[in-house]
């Protein structure tokens, strides 16, 4: 089986209708590869397309912050490939990833690679989509939802806001052991919290006392807001604030654990007025033991 596209124009030759998936009658041996965001872990965050895609896939390989229930999406007969790093396994080396995409495709399958979040957001997926055309495959990026900004949001933090942030900043707390000195600029990390704009760090809760320091070095004030967000947009979400100079202690003593991220700035002190989530969602219990 393979998926085209086709364009449709509606009755009066102006309106554009979305192209739309079908099916071909004639079977092809080139697959095609499709790097899917999943979103932050709602399963009901995933885009339209994603859904769509995943109930046509052959194949789909996924990360650990997938939320599981996306899987039942796809077909009984679709191939399930976990490589993400789970309790007591090493995580599969992205140049084994790469070759599996690749492998599967060049089988003829439709393969789904299903990423939490957003392919090109820390996910890797450029480096996918870069081996993918050095093999010649055919590819699709289908968006996701990025934590980046709807976990804040699932925790009453707009990451801009006016009269409070106007920019934002998006870095990784987990960075290339490979690579000499820090692969992130704090310096301008400091200086975008203090010129009024909000720094979200993403998979950075063990670095977070290192993180919090070299901010303060860089002048940025300890009194600054900071809130850290385990598990943000699901039934076990938590969510910490505090000023910058005690948040990683305070996240520490609550024992926060990854996933979570880290939201810096003005905006973090409309957290207690706009946190919808709990409120709405009182009645779940809340299964993580502290």
């Amino acid at each position: 089986m393979s998926i085209s596209m086709r364009e449709r124009v509606s009755s009066d030759g102006r309106e554009p209708i979305r192209p739309h998936f079908y099916e071909e009658t004639e079977t092809t041996s080139r697959g095609k590869v499709f790097l899917v965001g999943a979103g932050p872990g709602d399963s009901e965050l995933i885009t339209l397309k994603g859904v769509r895609i995943l109930r046509i896939a052959d194949v789909v390989v996924y990360d650990r912050l997938v939320n599981l229930d996306l899987l039942d999406e796809a077909p009984v007969s679709t191939v399930r490939v976990f490589v993400g790093k789970e309790s007591g396994r090493h995580a599969v080396r992205q140049e084994e990833i790469n070759a599996l995409l690749v492998s599967y495709a060049q089988q003829g399958f439709i393969v789904v690679r299903l990423k939490g979040g957003d392919p090109f957001v820390f996910g890797r997926g450029g480096e996918e989509a870069l081996a993918l055309v050095k093999a010649n495959i055919p590819f699709e990026i289908v968006p996701g939802v990025s934590s980046a900004v709807a976990v804040p949001a699932y925790a009453g933090i707009p990451v801009t806001h006016r009269g409070l942030a106007s920019s934002v900043m998006v870095v990784t707390g987990h960075e290339d052991d490979t690579a000499e000195g820090s692969t992130v600029n704090w310096e301008a990390a400091a200086m975008t919290v203090a010129s009024g704009g909000t720094l979200v760090v993403l998979m950075g809760v063990k670095a977070l006392p290192r993180i919090t320091r070299q901010l303060m070095q860089y002048t940025l004030s300890p009194s600054t807001p900071a809130a850290v967000i385990q598990q943000g947009t699901t039934a076990y979400q938590r969510v910490v604030t505090d000023t910058l100079e005690k948040i990683a202690n305070h996240a520490k003593a609550v024992k926060i654990k990854s996933p979570a991220i880290t939201v810096i700035g003005s905006v973090v002190s409309l957290s207690d007025s706009l946190a919808w989530f709990e409120d709405a969602y009182a009645d779940i219990p809340q299964l993580i033991a502290l």
